[in-house]
């Protein structure tokens, strides 16, 4: 299965989202946000020498969650169009009904395609070994802890006791081996691993919940990987036959406050409350039932929020998000730190394997008009993968759009150099994006209407499933995207690294930079924040020098939700942290509750 969970999880088109993992940084991607933070993914890793006795090793050189991860300096910005009021007292039962804007081909973490409409779905069904606190620092979750080993080429996982699947099994270390031997097996997901791991020598057990992680690439924040997809565990016995039946990727076995009751794919996903629960300590658990409905236009879901007839929307479209700010009896929950919308620029591929087309395209840009006339206000203009809050941000990277008369003569001189590739002295070129939807095609519009003095554009819609399959074969020239903001960026090197380049490509731009793959790798391996932020600002400007991507904007996402709908934000871990809230969209709906 090419479009596998990990590509959807980082990837987004334009206006509207392919689909998209965690990595490690899915396991590799999505996300590090706040003002020191980026945030849509995580951070995978490879190989070393572990202490023999791991009782020892945890007590020499245990870390404390998220200690040192330097991941923000300040709570994530999530912005309210309410002025907060007092919470009644927290009420039991009832159904939250949740629009999200497509369909998730499955919802086995170990065999589809987790974007944020999976994420919706799934996380109340999995506890995710790590999640995110409202810092943005790792915690264990489903995990009991983490400990580095040295330089973090060894990490030893503890897991948690007496947690029990919807099939009334026990949770134990052969089910995590079983679960990553599942995704070392899927195609595009194994590549997440590829350049991390030893497929052969990661994961062993050294008790029943104890397991040895070794990385090919040391790591200071590997539990990151498993802050998303990758960090969701299935049963040993489930996930067998699941591989002899496909039709149980639907109806997945978690160990979530949540079970799958129903699923009609394109209609409605029913999840009901988890009478045996692990924790059942969680008085936070309150909901009876979830229902997640995909509404391909969002302008839709927003009116239905407006009206009643759904209580929570999740979405980055525009327009649905000035329905929703005006709707008197609703709330906005919104994060701009959190993912960015951009077109990737092919460079092993004619005419942009030549950086004067690539060049004299970025020049050409309008992204102002970009923005004024897709974002309509809701969403800052973008200069490079990182908000101006984040630390990671490099103020002195500014992008070089909406200055076309810098473009003729390249492109002139492209073209006397090339004529094959162009006609009526203007580059061929052809522009993707995921369909079909009436934005994504608008955004087409507005791109070739900034290149057409300069370019000859051909736009090709793509449905989503096979879009996602080009990219990563590398079959088109320019496609709008959206992906980076991870809570990390450590967790991004996946998607830019010389290694992810290959005949299934990771990195969509297919740009190699081995000097800027040492900088990242040593951004991964080190604790000093200092330096990782010095790191991350010659990476954006390496990044703009290489003319690989036009950054748009920074994705708004937002979540909109009526005011009875209670606790969207400052849910609580297993250990009572409080956590991240709207990750790019991924909100947990566990302890949500309604008034």
């Amino acid at each position: 299965m090419l479009a596998s969970l990990l590509v959807a999880g980082a990837c987004g088109g334009g206006g509207a989202d392919p689909s998209q993992p965690d990595t490690a940084t899915a396991a590799a991607t999505q996300p590090e946000s706040g003002t020191a933070g980026s945030g849509s993914g995580e951070d995978a890793t490879g190989e070393g020498q572990a202490a023999d006795d791991p009782a020892t090793v945890a007590e020499d050189t245990a870390q404390e969650p998220g200690a040192d991860d330097g991941l923000l300096v300040a709570p994530v910005d999530t912005t309210t169009t309410a002025p907060a009021s007092t919470e009644p007292v927290p009420q039991s039962g009832g159904t939250l009904r949740v629009a999200v804007e497509a369909e998730s081909d499955g919802l086995n973490p170990a065999a589809n395609n987790l974007a944020v409409p999976g994420y919706a779905m799934a996380y109340p069904m999995f506890d995710p070994l790590a999640y995110f606190d409202a810092e943005g620092n790792w915690i264990p979750y489903l995990a009991e802890s983490f400990t580095r080993i040295d330089d973090g080429a060894v990490w030893h996982m503890k897991l948690r006791e007496g947690v029990r699947f919807h099939d009334g099994t026990e949770l134990d270390a052969d089910d995590v081996i079983a679960t990553v031997t599942a995704q070392l097996a899927d195609p595009v997901l194994s590549l997440v691993y590829r350049n991390t791991i030893d497929a052969d020598q990661f994961i062993r057990k050294l008790d029943r919940y104890t397991l040895e992680l070794r990385l090919a690439n040391p790591s200071a924040r590997f539990p990151l990987a498993f802050t998303g997809q990758l960090g969701m565990v299935l049963p040993s016995e489930w996930l067998e036959r699941a591989a002899a039946d496909p039709v149980l990727n639907q109806t997945p076995v978690g160990q979530g406050p949540f079970m799958i009751e129903s699923r009609i794919q394109d209609e409605v996903t029913v999840l009901v409350r988890n009478p045996d629960y692990w924790a059942a300590d969680r008085t936070d658990i309150r909901l009876d039932r979830i229902e997640i409905y995909p509404i391909t236009d969002m302008v839709i879901a927003a009116e239905r929020l407006a009206a009643g007839d759904v209580d929570l929307v999740i979405t980055a479209n525009a327009e649905a998000t000035l329905i929703m700010r005006e709707t008197s009896g609703a709330t906005t929950f919104e994060n701009m730190r959190a993912s960015e919308g951009f077109a990737v620029i092919n460079t092993r591929r004619p005419p942009f394997d030549d950086i004067r087309a690539r060049q004299a395209l970025t020049f050409a840009s309008d992204r102002d008009a970009y923005v004024t006339l897709i974002r309509q206000g809701t969403s800052p203009p973008a200069d490079t993968m990182f908000h101006p809050d984040l630390v990671w941000h490099n103020p002195a990277v500014k992008q070089e759009t909406n200055v076309p008369e810098r473009a003729g003569p390249l492109v002139d001189s492209y073209c006397a150099d090339h004529p094959g590739n162009c006609s009526d002295g203007r580059i061929d070129m052809e522009l993707h994006f995921g369909g079909p939807s009436v934005e994504n095609t608008r955004i087409a519009e507005v791109q070739a209407d900034s290149w057409r003095d300069h370019f000859n554009v051909t736009t090709v819609e793509v449905l989503q499933d096979k879009l996602i399959n080009d990219v990563v074969l590398g079959n088109y020239n320019v496609v709008n995207w959206r992906q980076f903001g991870s809570v990390s960026p450590d967790n991004d090197i996946l998607w830019l690294e010389c290694a992810s380049v290959g005949f299934i490509s990771l990195n969509f731009a297919r740009h190699c930079d081995p000097e800027r793959d040492a900088l990242m790798f040593e951004s991964r391996q080190i604790d000093d924040l200092d330096r990782r932020v010095e790191i991350w600002h010659r990476v954006a400007e390496m990044i703009r020098d290489a003319y690989t991507y036009i950054f748009y904007y920074h994705t708004n996402w937002v979540v909109g939700a009526r005011d009875n709908v209670r606790n969207v934000c400052g849910q609580t871990s297993p250990d009572g942290a409080e956590l991240l809230c709207n990750n790019a969209g991924r909100v947990l709906l566990q302890g949500v509750w309604l008034s």
